[in-house]
């Protein structure tokens, strides 16, 4: 089979743009839903009641819908709210990091019960505040127990990219539907190399929080 076609320099081009696009869509994502996921997660621990609930009731909602749903709203309806247009980058972000913010939170505060009430109870002896402890011992502790979960879920985001084709982000996949779209018509070996690059950054990702993991310990 000739793959001329698939391989000369301005086909490959395209397509790596579109990795880039991907790469940037789930860099941001990852670096925000982990910010917003320990402050829910923290929010859901919280003994204030009102605080505790807001984010218990944004956790559960948002787990329950489908991240498409989601991308949809960011960009459809959530420009109508704010007043402010948003593109489809903006939106697919927003999307992708407001859902997946919702399932980290959940895993980190796994992690944060799972650290032993013992090492709390001895910080608190010696005088450390509740955010000393939190901040010194609680996370550190519980960021190593949960770098796995941690992993497999950026990695689910890295892949959920994808989605945000449909508002119009040109991301890795949407450039193969370009590509195979045009003469000679061959969509397998197409697909072929989307899926092998989808493979080689997740377990690219995959091995860097391996890596991680192993140095705090």
């Amino acid at each position: 089979m000739d793959l001329g076609w698939l391989f000369n320099r301005g086909t490959l081009t395209f397509i790596a743009g579109g990795l880039l696009v991907t790469l940037q869509v789930a860099a941001i994502s990852i670096a925000l839903s982990f910010v917003a996921g320990v402050a829910l997660a923290l929010g859901r621990l919280s003994r204030l009641r009102p605080l505790s609930a807001a984010a218990t009731a944004y956790i559960e909602g948002m787990r329950a819908l489908p991240v498409l749903l989601v991308i949809f709203f960011s960009y459809f309806a959530l420009p109508r709210i704010i007043g402010v247009k948003l593109d489809p980058l903006a939106a697919g972000v927003i999307g992708l990091s407001a859902f997946t913010a919702a399932l980290v939170a959940e895993i980190v505060r796994a992690g944060i019960l799972a650290v032993p009430k013992g090492l709390i109870e001895a910080a608190q002896s010696q005088g450390f505040s509740g955010g000393q402890i939190m901040r010194i011992i609680t996370l550190p502790i519980a960021l190593r127990q949960m770098m796995p979960a941690l992993v497999a879920q950026f990695v689910t985001l890295l892949k959920d990219t994808s989605l945000t084709a449909v508002i119009g982000i040109l991301e890795l996949t949407r450039r193969g539907q370009i590509v195979f779209a045009q003469p000679p018509f061959q969509p397998i070996p197409v697909f072929a190399l989307i899926a092998l690059i989808y493979f080689s950054a997740n377990f690219a990702l995959a091995q860097a929080g391996r890596r991680l993991e192993a140095r705090t310990l």
